[in-house]
């Protein structure tokens, strides 16, 4: 709905906004989005493709995504936008690159935070420097994932859980400052879950490692993800031979600093020149660093557990 209801803004505020219809396996869902948005139900995928929409903004669960972007490309000529996650298993994701393999330069996918404004300066600053090290905060309270609707984020089988829906956040940071970081190595860290904790995945997790970067050398990183309860919180700190380049986004109201207005405007702009928001080219590593080193700390590590 976030996407939406700023594009709705757009709208309002006089920009060529139209919402033509929505489709969900959930029909409830649907009914609700196309009231508050103003547009058709569509009871069909295929019904939703012959609308012949602009754009299509995918908010589909992991294990949609990759039928449902096969269908779009293949009927439309719209260019698609995915929210994280598009994958939560390295099985979805492969599933995902081959659907899309066959006109990958429509689809595009990021974490809003891509469009922060802070973040985007502070990787302007970044650009120029020596990098030695980064180390990456996500808190993303994950409660509205433990709603049985959404439940699918928390479960590491499906939806990927907190080192995936909320890690997805950090990666995304770190991937700002470092285009192209791609995860190397082994991944160390530690993983923590209560035993009274509501949550099918970790509640916190430590990660450390080194990514490669094009155009740089290996850089290391620390990175914590938390889904504990509390406000929203992304903070990076960058450690170049000049001194330590920081970023903090944590505010009382996150649509005004988190990249949402941003990115509602970033994917008017890009559909008007019939190019993809946040491009799967630049998109990849981002979701597959978050999926591989979800994977290799479960793998590696095991859950810590209070007393």
């Amino acid at each position: 709905m976030s996407d939406a209801s700023n594009l709705a803004r757009l709208r309002d505020a006089g920009s060529p906004v139209e919402f033509v219809g929505v489709y969900d396996s959930d029909g409830a869902l649907a009914t609700a989005f196309a009231e508050r948005f103003g547009c058709e139900v569509a009871p069909t995928l295929a019904a939703l493709a012959d609308a012949q929409p602009d754009l299509v903004i995918l908010t589909a669960r992991p294990h949609e995504t990759a039928p449902f972007v096969s269908e779009l490309l293949a009927a439309t000529n719209a260019v698609v936008f995915a929210n994280k996650v598009v994958a939560g298993t390295a099985a979805q994701l492969a599933a995902w690159e081959a659907a899309i393999a066959v006109d990958q330069d429509r689809v595009g996918t990021s974490s809003v935070l891509r469009f922060a404004p802070e973040l985007r300066a502070l990787a302007a600053r970044v650009a120029d420097s020596e990098v030695w090290g980064v180390r990456v905060l996500a808190q993303h309270d994950i409660e509205m994932f433990l709603a049985p609707d959404r439940a699918w984020q928390d479960d590491p089988a499906r939806g990927g859980g907190t080192l995936v829906t909320a890690g997805v956040h950090a990666w995304e940071m770190l991937g700002a400052v470092l285009p192209g970081a791609e995860l190397t190595g082994e991944v160390s860290g530690w993983t923590h879950r209560s035993p009274s904790s509501r949550s099918a995945s970790e509640e916190t997790a430590q990660l450390a490692g080194t990514v490669a970067v094009p155009g740089r050398r290996e850089v290391q990183f620390g990175m914590t993800v938390t889904g504990t309860p509390g406000p929203e919180r992304y903070a990076l700190d960058v450690f170049t031979s000049t001194g330590t380049l920081s970023v903090s986004l944590e505010f009382p109201h996150p649509h005004d600093s988190l990249g949402f207005a941003e990115l509602a405007a970033a994917l008017l702009e890009n559909t008007r020149g019939g190019r993809a928001t946040a491009p799967w080219e630049s998109a990849r590593a981002v979701a597959t660093n978050t999926i591989r080193a979800a994977q290799a700390l479960r793998g590696t590590h095991h859950t810590e557990m209070s007393q």
